[in-house]
């Protein structure tokens, strides 16, 4: 650009010092050229500071009168004060007044020295020596006038296109109304020159009139144009009320009637929201945009306008033959554009920008901000209509979805379970419902919280979906269950097999905020038609045979007619442990001793617990404690025995019994973050030192969380309190992770004891067992010797101590007492000899239990 208006400098140079304008005279002398100067340099400013708007059928031009001062310059001034006063009155306006950047100064400047300088050229041409007040002269003028303007026109473009941009084409009608505009220009140029070349005073009337007619006319259009604006603001309003009130399609009509009535170019809806993200919808002459996410430059005047509520008005120079646009870092690059507010009960959640006239030489005015103010007072109300009717269908289908999802996971729920399941039922001949329930998710919450234990649900909600084919129903039914459909099963084979590959699916590690969570789940299966043909009925028996999974602690059961009977005793005993644990009048706590094998003495007491229902009589501790872990009452039995073992020491240790008392800790007890002070205060209320406490918990539950066993089973390692290793042998663990807890003693699971004398491998695995467990310095204690025998061969193998019927059966604490009180010792045969060569005694003082 630089470059191009420099070459366009030195052609008017050229044409004023060496071409046919070098010394040339003025045609005629009317005052002094200097006056004649600053006059040509006063009209030439003034035409160009205060073009004359026009308006013809639908298009808006821009009169700039400057072929009134071009044609008296001509005539009355030599050709180089003529060149130099475009200069200075041009770098005026534009430098001076408009402040243009000095790029574009000096590109008009040189654009219109060089137009005018060649105008010239052609007019002496034309004129030579006649006079320029007959045809020869006006042809001259018109001749010059057009120069002057092809000359401007072509540079513009040559410059646009130098920038990188593409200059707008102009259509016919707008081309005539161009031309018709230049010929009224020139027509007055013509008739000042006449007047002022007969009479200097006869130019005073002309003026006069011109400048009447120019207010009388501005005052006519300026009245046209608001006429015109109402309407087009009316038949807005009109056409808003009938529009969709999606609100999508409510902002691309607002956005269409923004361009309809203020005639722009372009325009743009933004919304902003203080709790939302800002977003934007743009309409052009391609069309609307998608809806996109922006941030807000806090120098644009889109976010001065939402943070100030009002509106503005921004423009640069009328005249868009010159270089003149600005750029807005949301807009972007724009001529002309209007800013408005959309308010809200009163807080502006967003702006409306209407950008660029579409009319070549028309700019924004302040009677367009006020207009443009209205229609976005109506743009407003009707978008707050749609936002409310869109309010109104959202909290319709949200309650509609909420009556048949599970809010946390986004699955169906029981109610829409049932509707899908009964479909699938029809359109498939044989189906499965499967119902899951996860294992120890109570856990879970209890000691991580509910947050983990919802992100839980939804990672297992996700494997669920992932595991089941496409047209698989899932839902959840609440808490940590689940149900889902599987189509096209017709064999229970088929039905198992699919429901253990999802639970290996399920028991993959789940990280969540640092913690790695295993899952494992207890899943109940029924068949269609097999098991029924009720949707209702066949989740009943899936529950079934699900709660017969987790009794049996096996992945998935599949229903059957015998399931129903166990089903309903469950059911019951569940009921009757509830009034059992409330009540404490049914349930009792008995005690089997523990011998050391070397002393033949009483060392110990587990405590185990009973349950004896009025009707019902005795209930088997494998069943209850079963259906108190399902049910999660296991910790109210655990702190029951406590307690009453506590007290029983407690009062065995007035007596002068130094006894030790055994307790079974569950699983749950261990992720019970608060076991460690219930300990405590049991030993604190019975004045019991926490040596006399030992609380034995199997390896399978210390597997289950290890990490958190480790740091409750050192807690209480901690306060002197003995931890043991119950039912060693029929977990999964290793006697090196054993060796991590801080494990005193290791009991080793009655089956491998109670057949020990026909068993040669039960032989090996115990004495081996028994060497492991001594070199990791653990004390050893063998339940299940039933028999003089197994004592014997006990012994033989270096075990420590011995619990079972043989020394004793479970007695009532006042038994106990009495039994010990006796002088009970453990008496047994030994295997070699009467001492035996592994150096245990044979005892034969003291007396056995009665059975």
């Amino acid at each position: 650009i630089v470059g191009y208006s420099a070459v366009l400098a030195l052609g008017t140079i050229v044409l004023l010092l060496w071409g046919p304008l070098d010394g040339a005279p003025a045609i005629r002398t009317l005052i002094p050229q200097w006056q004649m100067f600053i006059a040509f340099c006063v009209l030439w400013a003034a035409a160009n500071w205060a073009p004359v708007s026009v308006h013809h059928r639908g298009n808006t031009g821009i009169i700039v009168l400057d072929a009134v001062p071009l044609v008296i310059g001509l005539v009355f001034l030599r050709p180089s004060l003529l060149v130099v006063g475009c200069i200075v009155s041009e770098t005026l306006v534009f430098a001076v007044i408009h402040r243009q950047p000095l790029i574009k100064v000096f590109f008009n400047v040189s654009s219109t020295a060089f137009s005018a300088a060649l105008a010239t050229v052609v007019f002496r041409e034309l004129v030579g020596r006649h006079s320029p007040v007959n045809w020869l002269g006006w042809a001259a003028v018109v001749a010059a006038v057009c120069t002057k303007e092809l000359l401007s026109t072509i540079n513009f473009r040559i410059v646009t296109k130098l920038n990188g941009q593409t200059a707008e084409e102009r259509t016919g009608s707008q081309i005539t109304t161009h031309v018709m505009f230049l010929a009224a220009t020139v027509c007055l140029a013509l008739v000042v020159l006449d007047a002022l070349w007969f009479s200097l005073r006869a130019t005073v009337p002309v003026i006069l009139v011109a400048v009447l007619i120019i207010v009388a006319y501005r005052g006519y259009t300026r009245l046209t144009l608001r006429f015109a604006s109402l309407q087009r603001l009316y038949d807005s309003s009109k056409a808003l009320g009938t529009t969709n009130l999606e609100p999508s399609s409510m902002s691309v009509e607002i956005l269409g009637q923004v361009c309809t009535v203020m005639r722009s170019r372009r325009a743009q809806l933004i919304l902003s929201e203080p709790s939302g993200v800002p977003r934007r919808i743009c309409l052009d002459e391609n069309g609307a945009s998608e809806v996109e996410l922006i941030e807000l430059d806090e120098s644009s005047f889109v976010t001065v306008a939402i943070r100030s509520g009002t509106a503005s008005l921004h423009t640069t120079n009328t005249n868009t033959r010159q270089l003149n646009t600005s750029y807005d870092s949301v807009v972007g690059e724009y001529t002309a554009a209007i800013v408005a507010p959309i308010m809200s009960q009163n807080l502006t959640i967003g702006v409306i920008v209407a950008i660029d006239r579409d009319e070549e030489f028309d700019a924004f005015d302040q009677d367009d901000l006020h207009l443009f103010e209205a229609l976005v007072v109506h743009a407003s109300s009707n978008l707050e209509r749609a936002r409310l009717v869109e309010e109104l269908r959202y909290e319709v289908e949200s309650k509609s979805h909420q009556a048949t999802h599970d809010m946390l996971t986004g699955l169906p729920n029981r109610n829409l379970f049932l509707t899908l399941a009964a479909e699938a039922m029809v359109r498939k001949a044989g189906v499965a419902i499967v119902l899951i329930d996860l294992d120890r998710f109570k856990d879970v919450n209890d000691t991580l919280g509910h947050a983990i234990g919802d992100r839980l649900l939804c990672e297992v909600a996700d494997r669920l979906l992932r595991g089941l084919p496409s047209d698989a129903t899932v839902a959840r039914l609440g808490g940590d269950e689940f149900a889902f459909v599987i189509p096209d099963i017709f064999d229970s084979r088929s039905a198992i097999d699919r429901v253990k590959e999802l639970h290996e699916l399920l028991t993959l590690p789940i990280e969540i905020d640092g913690l790695t969570l295993a899952v494992t789940a207890s899943a109940g299966v029924a068949l269609s038609p097999t098991h029924g043909e009720d949707v209702a009925l066949l989740l009943q028996r899936a529950d079934i045979a699900m709660y017969l999974a987790k009794e049996r602690r096996s992945v998935a059961e599949l229903y059957s007619v015998e399931h129903d009977t166990s089903m309903r005793r469950f059911l019951m005993l569940s009921g009757l442990l509830t009034q059992a644990l409330e009540t404490k009048t049914e349930l009792s706590v008995v005690y089997q001793p523990v011998a050391d094998v070397r002393t033949g003495q009483i060392v110990q007491v587990e405590a185990l617990s009973r349950w004896h229902q009025p009707e019902l009589g005795p209930i088997p501790p494998d069943e209850f404690i079963a259906i108190a872990e399902q049910m999660g009452m296991i910790n109210q039995i655990s702190d029951f025995v406590l307690s009453e073992a506590c007290a029983a020491a407690a009062n065995w240790r007035h007596a002068g019994l130094e006894l030790g008392v055994a307790i079974n800790v569950s699983g749950r007890d261990l992720l019970d973050g608060k076991l460690v002070e219930r300990v405590m205060a049991q030993l604190q209320a019975n004045a019991l030192p926490a040596s006399a406490l030992t609380l034995e918990v199997t390896e399978t539950e210390a597997m289950a969380d290890p990490i958190q066993a480790t740091r409750i089973l050192n807690e209480l390692a901690s306060l002197g309190v003995s931890i043991a290793i119950d039912d060693y042998g029929t977990g999964h663990s290793s006697l090196t992770y054993i060796h991590s807890l801080p494990a005193k003693k290791l009991k080793i699971d009655r089956s491998f004891v109670s057949n020990l004398p026909n068993e040669h491998s039960n032989r090996v695995i115990v004495k081996t067992t028994i060497e492991m467990a001594h070199n990791l310095g653990l004390t050893v204690v063998a339940e299940g010797a039933e028999d003089d025998i197994t004592c014997g061969l006990l012994a033989d193998a270096g075990c420590d101590l011995i619990q079972g019927f043989y020394l004793a059966k479970p007695m009532a604490p006042e038994d106990m007492k009495a039994w010990l009180l006796g002088g009970a010792r453990l008496e047994f045969t030994p295997i070699r000899g009467e001492k035996g060569d592994a150096g245990h005694p044979h005892v034969r003082t003291g007396s056995r239990a009665p059975a």
